[in-house]
């Protein structure tokens, strides 16, 4: 009995946790206008296989002048914006990759007290780079996901200024 009581607690907790996330608005974030000309933090190719299938391709993070400080000192202040700028990629006949299509440019800006139940962060991407055609319709739920693992490092997969 005991154990099925703490079952249905942790089920609950659980399902609470998911519609606050859910509950948080992200479509006010809106297209970074001139990212390409924030620092260039750098490039990844992510080949197949990589998971998630979905962010497989070449793919560039640009930090604002804020995230750079952030990226410099550990923490982040409000308004420090990451962009992704990730494309499809098509492998050459010498053995090459050269980056195709755009697939989504996803942003990652920080709001510490909006997005609390993402660790600050607030989520958003726009297919094929369309400023009209956000995607985030889910409060930031499954980008948040991936970010989980990397708790000790403010959710994020970029490290340091170099």
């Amino acid at each position: 009995m005991k154990k099925a009581t703490l079952a249905a607690f942790g089920a609950a907790a659980g399902l609470a946790a998911l519609y606050a996330v859910a509950a948080q608005d992200t479509s006010d974030i809106g297209f970074p206008t001139g990212y390409r000309t924030w620092f260039h933090h750098h490039s990844t190719a992510n080949l197949a296989g990589h998971l998630p299938d979905g962010n497989v391709g070449i793919q560039h993070v640009y930090a604002n002048r804020l995230a750079m400080d952030g990226l410099a000192s550990g923490s982040f202040p409000d308004g420090a914006t990451f962009v992704v700028d990730r494309f499809k990629y098509a492998e050459d006949q010498n053995h090459s990759l050269s980056q195709s299509g755009r697939k989504v440019v996803a942003v990652m800006v920080r709001d510490a007290k909006r997005f609390a139940e993402t660790g600050g962060w607030g989520f958003q991407a726009f297919k094929g780079g369309d400023p009209k055609m956000p995607v985030v319709k889910d409060g930031g739920t499954a980008c948040f996901a991936c970010h989980i693992p990397n708790a000790d490092n403010n959710f994020l997969f970029s490290r340091g200024t170099d």
